[in-house]
């Protein structure tokens, strides 16, 4: 879900006709599909690393080769800014991939004017929900390790059976859980989040940093999606935990 759902639209309208729901509310929903704007919020939370990048417009589309290979190092992950599903992401391991990486993002459909180009991190990627409860805590939710076939976790890894494996409970240690939660929690607040989010990060090898991916304020609920194995690993039932977030949104 992007446009409307996801960007802060339909949360809009929401808010003008006084109806509940259980997402972020508009401004946060608008912010979120920007990668780069997301980034420039989260960027001193401790313990949270972000990839170098570089944040072209339309308007430096002609140039966007020569500034990304001034001040970025290969490889690169050049993506639409707003947008979802991986459309229109590419991984460049040489130079000459470059100019049409960019052009790929810039004409994929629904995903604004702009390009972020970041610098590859080399690490395990996951995948973790956080939620508001009744109470008005915080609670994180067990952590999906995604491991693919492909080159990165794109659109096909995605939705083709078979080409990824989604570990949930997640392996990592006490203390990385530890961490990753007290982020997850830093972040969530950082950007005013409300109800249900689900957050992308990737562990780096060498370093042991977290890196943040990107932030779904509407993540995706089949049964097979993160957050529903999630919860099942947390050992809530799936009723409890949806009808615990309509009843936030009605009390909020």
């Amino acid at each position: 879900m992007v446009s409307p759902g996801e960007d802060g639209r339909l949360q809009s309208y929401f808010d003008l006709v006084g109806m509940p729901y259980s997402s972020c509310d508009a401004l946060t929903s608008a912010l979120t599909m920007n990668k780069g704007y997301t980034k420039a919020i989260l960027a001193d939370i401790s313990d949270l690393y972000l990839a170098k990048s570089v944040l072209l417009f339309e308007a430096q589309r002609a140039e966007g080769v020569a500034l990304v290979e001034e001040k970025l190092a290969l490889p690169y992950f050049v993506k639409p800014n707003a947008g979802g599903s991986s459309i229109g992401m590419t991984k460049v391991k040489v130079a000459e991939e470059l100019k049409e990486a960019i052009d790929k993002a810039f004409d994929a459909e629904n995903t604004g004017s702009q390009v972020i180009v970041e610098e590859f991190v080399h690490g395990r990627e996951f995948s973790e929900g956080i939620y508001r409860n009744i109470d008005g805590e915080l609670i994180v939710l067990p952590a999906t390790e995604v491991k693919t076939t492909r080159e990165f976790f794109d659109f096909e890894a995605k939705y083709i059976p078979g080409l990824t494996e989604e570990i949930t409970p997640a392996s990592l240690n006490e203390e990385q859980q530890l961490r990753i939660s007290k982020i997850l929690k830093e972040v969530y607040v950082r950007l005013n989040c409300k109800g249900m989010v689900r957050i992308d990060f990737f562990l780096e090898n060498d370093s042991d940093k977290f890196y943040f991916i990107e932030i779904n304020t509407i993540p995706g609920q089949t049964p097979q999606s993160f957050i529903p194995q999630q919860v099942r690993a947390a050992g809530i039932t799936e009723q409890e935990f949806y009808g615990e977030l309509i009843e936030v949104a009605l009390k909020r």
